[in-house]
């Protein structure tokens, strides 16, 4: 089996990302096609800019909340498809950020912040475009533009850890030229990840050969058959039914179903990059900044095994999985329920003994990684099966997926 490159082993280390969906259609809170959807027109649209004004958009305090949090690289929607730019298109069109009430390069701000924080960063870019009428008359003219586009990304805001692309789902027959797109970041920016979603319709399609990898949007990733070069996986999720804010969706999940969900993409060795649409001034929403701490704190249970951990073929029942992190295993049980709790308890089991099924090395030791209980265990080399006491959470404790630590005899 071929290796991943260096590139895309760093990638899956970054395990969580944070997708920022923002732009001139937060100013309408719903969503961000609102602008296709409600048929607004283009001069009307356009003039959202001159209310656009970004004040409490603080990159750095935004980058260091998602560092808190357990995210390890961003990615904000520089230019979605209507057209309008969070960054400076140095001439190319006055349809940007600097040329808005807001009067800044508000990419530049957060690469800067990113930089200093210590957090990869990653431009969501689309290719479709309902504001340049080339897209629709002469699409070879389109090209040249978004390359253009893209190039000012790849050369001025320092190095780029990540591409994402939307929109060739659009035009699913054109020719879009992907050889000379994807050839001009590798020239600027030769170890940047380049992702090209896939759509809901095509989770995990194979695209273009430079392409790093594979899209499950909205969908926990599979394993997918992928001859040649060996692909990453990521899953992206939003937090509610839309990207952009929406004021009247109230659809949101719940803390507990976003860690079951980042729980599964790293079982399946994915990455999840799960989205917020901020306000239109740049802050963000309450409800969904709260999930994510709680998500967060959840990660700190977890160790680096979250991030480190890659997935193995040892098996377990039902939901729970196991991954490997240098020499020690990491199992992610479900569905634990609380001691003494039993008035509030599901009906289903959780504690009690828990099978792995599988060669493993010797075991010296197993214990829950929130509170360092060690378990009972049992070991059966020649059946190669192993057996381990899920205790109960101690009263005033759940944290949805539990972890334990299965630690090799040195």
């Amino acid at each position: 089996m071929n290796e991943l490159p260096v590139r895309l082993r760093a990638y899956e280390d970054l395990a969580y990302g944070l997708f920022l969906h923002w732009g001139l259609y937060s100013q309408i809170e719903s969503g961000e096609w609102v602008r296709k959807y409600r048929e607004i027109p283009k001069e009307e649209y356009a003039a959202l800019a001159s209310s656009f004004t970004a004040k409490h958009f603080d990159a750095r305090r935004l980058v260091q909340w998602a560092k808190q949090v357990g995210f390890r690289y961003i990615c904000l929607t520089t230019r979605h498809h209507d057209g309008f730019s969070l960054y400076d298109t140095r001439g190319l069109n006055d349809f940007d950020a600097p040329h808005s009430a807001a009067r800044r390069d508000l990419v530049a701000e957060f690469a800067a912040a990113c930089h200093d924080e210590g957090l990869a960063m990653f431009f969501y870019h689309t290719t479709l475009d309902w504001l340049v009428e080339s897209f629709r008359k002469d699409f070879p003219a389109y090209l040249e533009y978004l390359r253009n586009s893209v190039e000012i990304l790849c050369t001025q805001y320092g190095k780029v850890a990540g591409l994402w692309f939307d929109g060739n789902w659009a035009c699913p027959e054109a020719d879009w030229e992907e050889d000379r797109l994807y050839g001009l970041i590798r020239k600027h920016q030769p170890d940047c990840v380049i992702i090209n979603n896939s759509s809901v319709k095509a989770r995990g399609a194979r695209g273009h050969p430079e392409v790093d990898v594979l899209t499950f949007e909205q969908g926990v990733p599979t394993q997918v058959a992928s001859p040649g070069r060996c692909l990453a996986r990521e899953m992206c999720e939003t937090i509610n039914s839309h990207w952009g804010t929406a004021s009247l969706d109230l659809s949101h999940k719940s803390p507990a179903g976003l860690i079951t969900t980042l729980a599964a993409c790293r079982g399946a060795g994915a990455n999840l990059l799960l989205n917020i649409g901020p306000h239109a001034d740049g802050s963000l929403p309450d409800y969904e900044k709260s999930a994510l701490d709680l998500v967060g704190r959840w990660i700190t249970h977890c160790g680096s095994s979250i991030y480190r951990g890659r997935p193995t073929s040892l098996v377990c029942r039902g939901q729970d999985f196991v991954l490997q992190e240098d020499m020690d295993y990491f199992c992610f049980v479900h569905h634990i329920p609380i001691s003494g709790n039993l008035h509030l308890q599901s009906n289903e089991p959780g504690s009690g003994l828990k099978t792995i099924q599988g060669k493993l090395p010797r075991i010296a030791r197993v214990c829950w990684t929130d509170n360092g209980e060690s378990l009972g265990f049992c070991q059966d080399h020649e059946k190669q099966m192993f057996t381990f006491d899920a205790t109960p959470f101690p009263y005033g404790r759940e944290t949805i997926v539990r972890v334990a630590r299965l630690e090799v005899a040195s």
